[in-house]
């Protein structure tokens, strides 16, 4: 997929959503602390710094499932690549 220049995406984005440039970036803001919030909030869970229940509250319930789902499809990657499965 090709990189785009933010200021093209931004301007792309005011002409499709007919939104002005503090309320578009506003939502930007808010949509990419979000993500950077879920991001943490797995790799402490995922590292063990944050219990599965406080993870749970944070992100819910199914967030969670998803990534225990895929970090024990990991391992399992990797013990079937190191011969062991």
């Amino acid at each position: 997929m090709a990189q785009l220049d933010t200021t093209k995406e931004l301007d792309f984005l005011l002409h499709e959503t007919d939104k002005d440039s503090a309320s578009l970036l506003a939502q930007a803001v808010q949509e990419g602390i979000h993500i950077l919030f879920k991001r943490q909030v797995t790799e402490a869970y995922i590292n063990k710094r944050i219990e599965r229940r406080q993870a749970e509250l944070l992100i819910g319930a199914e967030e969670i499932e998803q990534v225990d789902y895929a970090w024990q499809s990991i391992e399992k990657d990797i013990t079937w690549g190191l011969g062991s499965a």
